[in-house]
């Protein structure tokens, strides 16, 4: 869902902060819950105003879906 990617550029505040190598893209319309246990590790994080950002698009999308 296009709407909801969100570019991570290396010229972005957080892309160090983010451990990412090169321009990636979220997509959240592919996320997948999983326990923590299969993961190997992590590598970075990015940044609570991008976050907020990503969070918002999704409530926005939710209402309009949904009607909430």
């Amino acid at each position: 869902m296009a709407e909801f990617d969100e570019l991570v550029r290396k010229g972005d505040d957080d892309f160090q902060a983010s451990g990412l190598k090169v321009d990636s893209v979220i997509r959240v319309g592919r996320l997948a819950v999983v326990t923590g246990d299969i993961l190997l590790g992590a590598i970075g994080e990015i940044s609570a105003r991008r976050f907020r950002r990503i969070k918002g698009n999704l409530a926005d999308w939710l209402v309009r879906e949904y009607g909430g």
